[in-house]
């Protein structure tokens, strides 16, 4: 009888192991695919190196839609979550090393599981890494160099050319052109331009090595953060006339599509990130060149470009032109545009040193001379007060625009020169600016209400802020395209730095930044950023055009649509 308890309490205890051990597997199971959106599955894994590494990035792309999603290692372990169920290939990439590419297949519902072995890379490359004295030697040329070339195009750009005298001076001509001058007048006389000239041949001429600048530093990464954080990348599809695709301005409707212009030539798009589907809409002009986009409260984008304001009607498509001179019709290079509250349009005219109206009741235009003379009018905003806010690139300030009396009111940064292109305004009515200088990047905040200016160091040498914004949860968020707005477009060898572009987070209690380094390296013009904190941006110079959003805490992501916090300014 002893025997038979024995027995059976062995056998009851084999049971409960069991169906402990099954149930282990199970909340094993559930803890990788908890919290995942409807009709997703997910991704998770190792990544082994002989030597350690920090934040690696997990590339998976899922082939069926052309959509890529990017996660960072944290402690040499990875997951993606949200995936677009279909088949995948995923591949690693850090820095020195080498892996092989893997296919898998993510369902709904389901955890996929891949492992990676890197291995070191022995390659070596042609390009030698250069301190930024080694590469432009000190001197008058320097001087002459960094005040114009340098400040407009960044550190990066000049060692990719290799030219001889006739082929600088042809080059400074060019940006020195009456019309629409990037070398202002007065910055260069002839003796400086000979010397400018002789100076980059010598340095940057047909025989010239090729080299890269050595920043000196790391990008600081914070595997803790990073390790919360997932990129989605989605690729724009190629145009069926084979046509130029060149993306910018992303901007929300209230169904949660992202809408762009594609400056490409003559049409307009949106993306449901929701099911990855996109569609074009042309523009009657095919030299419209649209570049700013902004959505109205009736969902109706609005578009500015070389000739014209337009509107889309989302809901008829039908497409309402505005010619900006509709007497001669001469070409414009419209750039920016936003709504005031009477729903009169807004935009900049670049080259020709102008801000424009488009008023909704009366249906005219009205321009305004910019108060500096080749000022380059870039970025634009409105506040709460309907007063218009306007960047001025070349010459590195901002200006308040008053429509009630028509005056204009200049402010500096508290470092110049710089280049300045974009602002944006937080809810507390605060101006935020960034900008870059020869070898830092700075972001600012005005009061305008006192006049009062405080200004924060990007950690990275040479970073070249181009946009901002805030995310109404204490974070500022940066678009450093470490100079490759100029250095980076598509066909164009990269590598001018020896650091990523990346999407930068300024929490402003512990006034720390974060890096998030982004999948491809590209400008970031424009960027969004959506009422749960994800941050959209066109990665217009990569290597393959697609929209991008970053999930900063993919715990809070409760959609892939992307609306909007409050009116965007």
């Amino acid at each position: 009888m002893t025997n038979r308890f024995l027995v059976g309490v062995a056998a009851i205890v084999t049971v409960m192991v069991v169906f402990l051990g099954f149930q282990g597997r199970q909340f094993s199971m559930a803890a990788a695919t908890d919290g995942l959106l409807p009709g997703t599955g997910s991704l998770s894994g190792t990544v082994k190196a002989p030597r350690p590494f920090k934040a690696a990035r997990v590339y998976a792309r899922n082939v069926d839609k052309d959509v890529l999603f990017m996660v960072y290692t944290s402690g040499g372990a990875y997951r993606a979550v949200n995936l677009f169920p279909g088949n995948y290939e995923v591949h690693v990439e850090e820095k020195g090393f080498l892996t092989d590419a893997q296919k898998v297949v993510v369902g709904v519902g389901a955890n996929a599981t891949l492992n990676f072995s890197l291995r070191l890379d022995p390659s070596t490359s042609d390009v030698v890494s250069v301190s930024y004295d080694g590469l432009y030697p000190a001197g008058r040329g320097r001087e002459l160099a960094e005040k114009t070339c340098i400040i407009c195009h960044g550190a990066g750009f000049l060692p990719r050319h290799h030219w001889n005298v006739a082929m600088w001076n042809a080059a400074i001509a060019q940006m020195s052109i009456p019309a629409a001058p990037r070398i202002l007048p007065g910055v260069l006389d002839a003796t400086d331009r000979q010397e400018l000239s002789a100076y980059l041949a010598q340095n940057f001429g047909p025989d010239s090595p090729k080299r890269t600048i050595d920043v000196g530093a790391e990008m600081p990464l914070d595997e803790k953060e990073l390790s919360k954080a997932m990129y989605v990348e989605y690729y724009l599809p190629a145009r069926a006339d084979h046509g130029t695709r060149l993306l910018h301005d992303p901007h929300f409707d209230q169904e949660g599509n992202v809408w762009y212009t594609d400056r490409g030539g003559d049409r307009i798009g949106k993306l449901d990130p929701r099911t990855a589907t996109w569609k074009d809409f042309e523009i009657p002009d095919p030299k419209a060149f649209p570049h700013g986009l902004t959505v109205d409260a009736d969902d109706n984008p609005w578009w500015v470009g070389n000739f014209d304001l337009g509107r889309l009607d989302a809901k008829t498509e039908k497409m309402d032109i505005y010619p900006i001179d509709p007497v001669g019709h001469e070409e414009f290079h419209g750039h920016t545009l936003v709504l005031d509250s009477k729903k009169n349009v807004w935009f900049t005219n670049i080259l020709e040193n102008k801000l424009g109206k488009w008023d909704s009741q009366t249906k005219k235009m009205t321009l305004w001379e910019a108060p500096s003379q080749n000022s380059y009018p870039y970025g634009l905003v409105v506040d709460r007060n309907d007063k218009i806010w306007m960047a001025e690139w070349i010459r590195c300030k901002f200006t308040k625009f008053d429509p009630e009396t028509e005056k204009f009111t200049e402010y500096s940064p508290l470092n110049t020169p710089c280049v300045l292109k974009r602002l944006r305004i937080d809810s507390d009515g605060m101006i935020w600016y960034a900008y870059g200088m020869f070898r830092a990047g700075k972001l600012g905040k005005l009061d305008p209400n006192t006049g009062k200016m405080v200004e924060y160091t990007l950690p990275m040498p040479f970073a070249t802020p181009y946009d901002i914004s805030p995310d109404g949860e204490g974070n500022i968020w940066i678009g450093d395209d470490s100079n490759l707005n100029e250095a980076g477009k598509p066909g164009i060898p990269q590598g001018l730095m020896n650091y990523d572009t990346a999407l930068v987070g300024f929490g402003l209690g512990n006034q720390k930044f974060t890096y998030y380094p982004s999948p491809q390296r590209t400008a970031m013009p424009k960027i969004e950023v959506t009422r749960d904190g994800a941050i959209w941006y066109c990665a217009r110079d990569a290597d393959r055009q697609a929209l991008d959003v970053l999930y900063p805490d993919v715990t809070k992501m409760r959609t892939m649509a992307a609306y909007y916090r409050l009116s965007p300014k």
